[in-house]
């Protein structure tokens, strides 16, 4: 096997030096911007020195992450308890199978504790394990399928001991929540942070308003380091609240009237009031994170009605109003399998970035809206303890950026850049993850 693929890498190099005499620098990148894929893109890389530099360039991948944005691999689906699945998001192009079969055959626990997923970006699983034989308190650990070797397990920012630290037992415990953010820098590398958030009503007091702590702690060298805390009061906040982080800003739904942003810059509270005729008792919502860092979206769903906001500055804005009684319907005419749609129940399970999909529990299966086509498919059927327990949780997993080139090897008097023991992976278009 390494004789043939070292065949393979000699032949193509000696078609590049031909091909070389035709390309000038820029129809060449110009033609590499369009191979569509990082794993084609690393290929690529593997051709000479003179590919191999224009692949890796940073200015040439801003242009190719745009043209080429990472693809949607599929999703981790956990129930209650067990180890995530992951579901391929089919069909996908041949170009992209060695990851998808990667990424499928990689079990994120291997003794089967109790996984929970708390944040999933950039090929990246960032879980929270929990079991008897772990003793008092969950640990924490990163995942990276199409990179183990990036795999770490981290210590929560504080120990058990030290969030109990404020229980009174003649008082009800103080309710506490955490989750786990992650923000993308431009390097491609990301940045995770540990909110911790706690609810405590006033001695004394006799309406709904109850103080809101917010305990940030940023993850910086496998350690946690406090990043910012401050206190607000919240009226009649919610159980079961979502947050999302754009830039520095965290945008959290913890009452039912508002959108409670905490400043990281400056650890101040403001609130942004729902859209008109946005209400939580008549309405599901979610927020999705938005590529201008000024901005946050909304999405709604309402009677088989969805709609999409975008509040930037200090006003809302309707993107799209998108029917879901026609897309059902649609899908059913198209899929004789598919019944009870229009009178399922219906809820939102997870927001794309950018408000690019929604993924819908309707009934016992899981549908994938695409916003940009308007289509509507079926990703998952849920079992029946699933369904006996309510809900699902889903977390798409996306193509990892940016790509691992090969290092290059130190022979003048060979034109092929690439060690022979890394030839197979490029070849089996393995080598993507991120060093």
């Amino acid at each position: 096997m390494e004789d043939d693929a070292t065949a393979t890498a000699t032949a193509t190099v000696v078609a590049a030096d031909a091909v070389s005499k035709v390309l000038g620098d820029d129809l060449l990148v110009e033609i590499l911007l369009r191979v569509g894929f990082p794993t084609t893109l690393v290929r690529a890389s593997a051709v000479c020195k003179r590919w191999f530099q224009h692949a890796s360039d940073k200015a040439f991948l801003r242009r190719f992450r745009k043209l080429n944005p990472p693809r949607l691999l599929g999703f981790y689906i956990a129930g209650f308890q067990g180890s995530p699945r992951f579901v391929p998001m089919l069909p996908q192009p041949p170009e992209l199978a060695a990851a998808i079969r990667i990424v499928k055959g990689y079990g994120l626990c291997a003794d089967k504790e109790w996984v929970v997923i708390r944040d999933c970006r950039n090929g990246s699983v960032f879980n929270v394990l929990c079991g008897r034989r772990r003793g008092y308190g969950p640990t924490l650990a990163v995942h990276s399928p199409l990179c183990p070797v990036r795999a770490m397990a981290i210590d929560p920012p504080l120990s058990p001991p030290q969030q109990l630290q404020h229980y009174n037992p003649l008082r009800p415990p103080i309710p506490r929540s955490f989750q786990i953010l992650s923000r993308e820098e431009k390097g491609g590398g990301l940045s995770y942070f540990y909110v911790l958030m706690e609810f405590a009503m006033e001695e004394g007091a006799t309406d709904l308003t109850t103080n809101f702590t917010a305990r940030v702690s940023m993850l910086q060298d496998g350690v946690w380091c406090m990043h910012a805390s401050a206190t607000t009061q919240i009226p009649n906040w919610r159980a079961g609240h979502r947050a999302v982080m754009v830039d520095n800003k965290i945008y959290m739904t913890v009452t039912l009237i508002d959108i409670t942003v905490l400043d990281l810059t400056t650890s101040i509270f403001s609130t942004i009031q729902l859209p008109e005729g946005v209400q939580y008792y008549s309405s599901d919502f979610m927020l999705s994170r938005a590529a201008d860092a000024s901005s946050v979206y909304l999405i709604e769903v309402k009677e088989f009605q969805l709609r999409i906001w975008l509040h930037k500055g200090d006003s809302w804005s309707i993107v799209d109003t998108i029917c879901l009684h026609e897309m059902c319907a649609n899908l059913m005419m198209s899929d004789s399998t598919v019944k009870d749609t229009l009178t399922s129940y219906l809820r939102m399970n997870h927001v794309g970035d950018n408000a690019e999909f929604v993924l819908l529990q309707m009934g016992r299966f899981v549908r994938y809206l695409d916003m940009r086509c308007k289509t509507l498919s079926t990703l998952y059927e849920m079992s029946e303890d699933e369904q006996d327990r309510g809900s699902i949780s889903i977390h798409p997993f996306m193509m990892i950026w940016p790509p691992t080139f090969p290092a290059l090897k130190s022979d003048p008097t060979r034109n092929c850049h690439v060690k022979k023991e890394d030839t197979r992976e490029l070849l089996d278009g393995i080598n993507i993850g991120d060093n």
